[in-house]
Parts: C-alpha cells; sequence; structure tokens
C-alpha cells in the first residue's frame, strides 16, 4: 500500500500524528445481519514522530474477542512548504 497524506485540516481536530491515528482505529460500524464490529486502541506510541505501534482491541458487539498489533510508518514535517505535513503507511501483515 502507498502513503496517505494530508494536510493539517485533514487531520480534524488532531494535533500529531498519535492522536490522529488513535482516533482512526478506534471505531464501531453496523455488522451485516446485526450486531456491531469495531476497534478500540488499548495502548500506543509514536516513537519520534516516525513510527507508531499500537495494542487494539477487536470488538464485536463491544466486547473484545481478541487483540492485535498494529504498526504505521509516519512522517510528519508540520513546516512542509506544500502543506502535506502528515503522512502514513501501514505495514504489510506479518502473516500470509
Amino acid at each position: 500500500m502507498g502513503w496517505l497524506s494530508m494536510r493539517r485540516d485533514g487531520m480534524g481536530r488532531h494535533s500529531t500524528p498519535k492522536a490522529y491515528l488513535d482516533a482512526q482505529f478506534t471505531y464501531t460500524n453496523d455488522a451485516d445481519g446485526g450486531g456491531t464490529r469495531g476497534a478500540r486502541v488499548i495502548d500506543s506510541a509514536c516513537v519520534g514522530n516516525r513510527v507508531w505501534y499500537a495494542a487494539v482491541e477487536i470488538l464485536e458487539n463491544d466486547v473484545a474477542t481478541s487483540i492485535t498489533a498494529l504498526i504505521c510508518e509516519v512522517r510528519w514535517t508540520p513546516n512542509a512548504k506544500d502543506g502535506y505535513i502528515f503522512a502514513y503507511k501501514d505495514s504489510a501483515p506479518l502473516w500470509r
């Protein structure tokens, strides 16, 4: 997968890469056939604004069914001349 890049206004109310990614990977959606599915970031760190590591609960009907790890590469350049201050790229799964 490629990089997803954005300007500050694309980050919404989030002022840091960590805050943005925590919010992106915490969600609930309606599941086909009823109920809900989602994920919740339990804990995360954005080391040097270069790599975001997170422990994430997978939810079914608001109940945790498993825990997984997520890793995203991060580009944080708040003074970028073109205005694209933030970019991230999720890593490929380690399993195949």
